[in-house]
């Protein structure tokens, strides 16, 4: 069952479609305007000739510009009041052509101009009923005054006029007939449409819905990709310094050993120490540690190369593995960043505060396992601070220092 909204957008659409009717049917009477005017001005007096002439172009004009004032979001009373105010626009028009009979004829002459005037007003009769049948009420409000104008004119002299009589009642009937079967053909046509602009207003809104259902599940996608980085950040990475934490670094020297276990090669671990750490915390609070830790993890990815590791072992401890580099060339690489950690004041509590960093080597040698690297490692970088500390030990220096303290 048919809403009140559906038909209210169904009379609408019907009103709207006739008005664009007849703007195409005034457009075409005025040509028959001009043509009468033409056949007509040396047997009509021009005075009565002007008035008919003002009378048709104003009501055309204005029934032809009516159709700017139509809104198609037009409410049930709105549409009701521009129909009932269009509908007497037509009227007029309609009584201003009827008017032709008494304008241009003269009773019982029927000369070869009057004939035409009758001609043109029968064609204008039938355009009409056929071009604006969409709305009966509108077609009629138009044709009734001019068939009605002509039975007048015609019953006053029947003797000369009584075939043009008949003939308008059959025109009468005829349009009425042909008016009708060419409405349902409109109305079928702007069913037709409205269906379709139902289909597709339904299918914009189901495309509506997927795009947004899309874009949602894209953001959640982005979200997910997001958090699950973030997981992983978490996973192998320190929160704090924002270099790998212990746990990937034991996961990659597991991967490196067991390349190494294939193909022996150059391989170095250094544990790094932050001198005195202890104490920065005591005296400045955790906050400056913090900024000390975050600003040494960022010195070591600096001065490193790309393919070295970088991990917190723990604390104010640090791991870093150099793959494929000679002992040697890791010291020297190593010197140069214990000597700009050295140079590198830090800013805490207002106060310029120099930290220094201790290194610890030791190179793989074939058969070693993690523990024994990293406990050689770490007996190096005790020897750095017990040197003083702000230095660079290798575990053969470490080793000699203890055999000759030992003899």
């Amino acid at each position: 069952m048919a809403t009140e909204d559906t038909i209210h957008q169904y009379n609408l659409s019907i009103f709207e479609s006739y008005l664009k009717d007849v703007r195409t049917g005034t457009t075409s009477s005025m040509v028959s305007l001009a043509f009468l005017l033409v056949i007509s001005i040396e047997s009509v007096d021009r005075g009565m000739l002007a008035i008919w002439f003002a009378l048709i172009f104003i009501t055309a004009a204005v029934k032809f510009f009516s159709y700017r004032f139509f809104d198609p979001n037009f409410d049930a009373q709105s549409l009701a009041r521009f129909e009932g105010v269009h509908h007497l626009i037509q009227a007029f028009s309609g009584i201003a052509w009827g008017s032709s009979c008494f304008f241009l004829l003269k009773s019982g002459d029927l000369n070869g101009n009057e004939s035409l005037v009758l001609n043109i007003l029968c064609v204008l009769v039938a355009y009409s009923a056929v071009v604006m049948s969409a709305s009966s009420t509108g077609m009629l409000t138009f044709v009734t005054p001019i068939i009605a104008s002509m039975l007048i004119y015609f019953a006053t002299d029947l003797t000369h006029y009584h075939w043009w009589f008949v003939a308008t009642l059959l025109l009468a009937g005829a349009s009425a007939i042909f008016g009708k079967t060419n409405k349902k053909h409109v109305l079928s046509q702007v069913e037709s449409q409205l269906l379709n602009k139902r289909y597709i207003d339904e299918l914009n809104r189901v495309k509506a819905s997927v795009q947004r259902a899309n874009l949602d599940l894209v953001k959640k996608n982005e979200a997910l990709v997001i958090a699950q980085e973030r997981l992983r950040m978490l996973a192998t990475n320190d929160e704090l310094t924002q270099v790998f934490n212990r746990r990937h670094a034991m996961t990659y020297l597991e991967k490196v050993f067991a390349e190494l276990s294939r193909r022996p090669d150059d391989f170095v671990v250094v544990l790094a120490d932050i001198d005195h750490f202890k104490s920065i915390n005591d005296r400045y609070g955790h906050p400056a540690g913090d900024l000390v830790l975050r600003g040494f993890s960022k010195m070591l990815k600096e001065q490193l190369r790309q393919v070295d590791t970088v991990a917190r072992f723990g604390g104010e401890e640090f791991l870093i593995m150099l793959p494929k580099t000679r002992e040697l060339e890791v010291k020297a690489i190593i010197q140069r960043l214990c000597d700009a950690v050295a140079a590198q004041p830090y800013k805490l509590q207002g106060q310029s505060v120099k930290v220094t960093s201790s290194f610890g080597l030791a190179s793989y040698q074939v058969g070693d396992t993690i523990e024994k690297l990293i406990e050689r490692a770490d007996q190096a970088l005790y020897h750095a601070k017990k040197s003083g500390r702000n230095t660079v030990k290798t575990y053969y220096e470490a080793d000699m220092a203890a055999y000759i303290a030992a003899v």
